[in-house]
C-alpha cells in the first residue's frame, strides 16, 4: 500500500519555509529529525551533503550570510510516497553587491512521522519531479 505525506507533512513544511523567510532558522530547523541529511546536488553553489541537524544549522547560516535580503515562496507543493515535492522561487539581494538574483529550485522532502528525514536540492526542477515520481531511493 503506497503512503502519501499526510496533509499535516505540508503544512508543517509551510510553516518551516515561512519561518526562514522570517530569518527564524530554529523553527525552520525545528521540523528536521536531529539525524537528518540535507543534500545540495551537484549543480548547486554550495553542492555537498549535510548530515545531522548541526551541520544544517551551519549549511543555512552560512548561506543566508551572503544575502541582504532574501525571501523564497513556494509555487506548489506535491505529495507523494512519504515524501513531498516543493516548487519554490527566490527573490534575493546580494550582501555587498547589491546585486538582485531570482531563481527557481525545488527541495524534496522525504518525511517520517512528521518530520523531514532528508531533503534534496535540486536546481532542476523536471529532475526533481522525476525522483518523486520514481519513490524512495531507500528507507530512512
Amino acid at each position: 500500500m503506497t503512503r502519501f505525506s499526510a496533509p499535516d507533512d505540508v503544512e508543517t513544511l509551510r510553516s518551516a519555509y515561512a519561518a526562514l523567510n522570517e530569518g527564524d532558522i530554529e523553527s525552520a530547523l525545528a521540523v528536521l529529525d536531529e539525524d537528518a541529511e540535507w543534500c545540495e546536488h551537484s549543480d548547486l553553489p554550495e553542492a555537498g551533503l549535510y548530515q545531522g541537524r548541526d551541520s544544517i544549522r551551519t549549511f543555512l547560516q552560512s548561506f543566508l550570510e551572503s544575502w541582504e535580503d532574501f525571501n523564497q515562496e513556494t509555487e506548489d507543493l506535491i505529495p507523494g510516497e512519504g515524501r513531498v515535492l516543493l516548487m519554490l522561487r527566490s527573490r534575493v539581494q546580494g550582501k555587498g553587491s547589491g546585486i538582485q538574483v531570482e531563481g527557481e529550485y525545488a527541495h524534496l522532502w522525504t518525511m517520517r512521522d512528521g518530520r523531514g528525514v532528508r531533503v534534496d536540492a535540486y536546481l532542476n526542477r523536471k529532475e526533481a519531479l522525476r525522483a518523486l515520481k520514481a519513490g524512495p531511493a531507500r528507507s530512512y
